[in-house]
């Protein structure tokens, strides 16, 4: 990005609340000296910034200014158009109708020259979504709820049963190809996450319906919760670096392979316990005693199930 396109993007940025210089450097990866120029550029320009001291200032643009949309150049349209290419991947979108409008639009705002190198671009360059067959059709549902703070009533089929629970969802989220929800569930009285494709069934709670107060859920990682602790090898490293979360906590040991520490909520050791079998002879489990005992028993249900002939 050069200077120009970034002035004309600072501006822009400018016209939605005030940022501080430090945000705007952080977004544009500059440094703060060479944003503080560029809105002084800016200013020098015509452009009326108004810089405003203390907590909640930063700089904004007077609230009866405003600019004239500006053409996107061939970079912006590959971003958008790898973006949109990649959400085509998933089975369900919210507001999926509209995905093709979108791109009209999109295409009918560029000129041809700059459309034409965008689709360059894209012939080199993808993102990988697994293509999955389950469908998530009530995400649109699920997006309002979260929206406008309402309960829901659904039927769920978990991988063990099928239950009828009241949820308020806080956000919907996709990965590794699958769309997920995170919300409150009131009869665990704690925060959850539900796999939406493994949703059967939303309608409104009961006019009856009491939710109750909603008990604050502690972090994923409470000092409170049971530690895991594990040693991976090299190889077992690279496999669980797909995982973001995993990944995050794990320490590498040159030539060594990695250590691994970190808490959960107790309900998901039996997630982990499953996860940490899958990887085999890779990975040994120092802690906690509860999930080496999980494993021990997955362990002791293949030998039953193959036992030596």
């Amino acid at each position: 990005m050069n200077r120009i396109e970034r002035l004309a993007a600072i501006l822009l940025l400018l016209q939605e609340h005030a940022y501080t210089s430090d945000e705007i450097s952080r977004r544009f990866e500059v440094s703060r000296r060479t944003i503080l120029r560029d809105v002084q550029a800016l200013s020098e320009m015509g452009v009326p910034v108004i810089a405003r001291e203390g907590p909640g200032g930063g700089y904004s643009l007077a609230e009866d200014y405003r600019t004239e949309p500006l053409p996107l150049t061939r970079n912006e349209a590959f971003l958008l158009l790898l973006a949109m290419n990649s959400l085509r991947q998933l089975s369900d979108l919210p507001f999926k109708r509209e995905m093709t409008s979108l791109e009209t639009k999109l295409r009918a705002l560029l000129p041809q020259g700059e459309l034409s190198g965008a689709h360059d671009l894209l012939a080199n360059v993808g993102l990988d979504v697994p293509t999955r067959k389950q469908r998530a059709p009530f995400l649109e549902e699920l997006l309002e709820a979260a929206q406008n703070g309402r309960w829901l009533r659904m039927v769920y089929h978990s991988a063990e049963r099928t239950s009828t629970q009241h949820i308020l969802p806080r956000q919907i989220y996709a990965q590794h190809g699958l769309w997920y929800c995170a919300a409150y569930a009131h009869e665990r009285g704690e925060n959850r996450t539900y796999r939406v494709d493994r949703i059967q069934a939303i309608e409104p709670p009961a006019a009856d319906f009491q939710s109750g107060p909603i008990h604050q859920a502690l972090a994923y990682d409470d000092p409170s919760h049971p530690e895991i602790r594990a040693r991976l090898s090299s190889r077992g490293a690279d496999l669980a670096e797909i995982e973001p979360h995993i990944a995050s906590q794990m320490q590498r040991i040159p030539g060594q392979g990695a250590e691994l520490a970190l808490r959960c909520p107790p309900g998901e050791l039996d997630w982990y316990a499953r996860y940490f079998a899958g990887l085999g002879g890779e990975v040994e489990v120092l802690a906690p005693a509860g999930l080496r005992q999980k494993m021990a028993q997955l362990g002791q249900q293949l030998l039953d199930r193959y036992p030596e002939r």
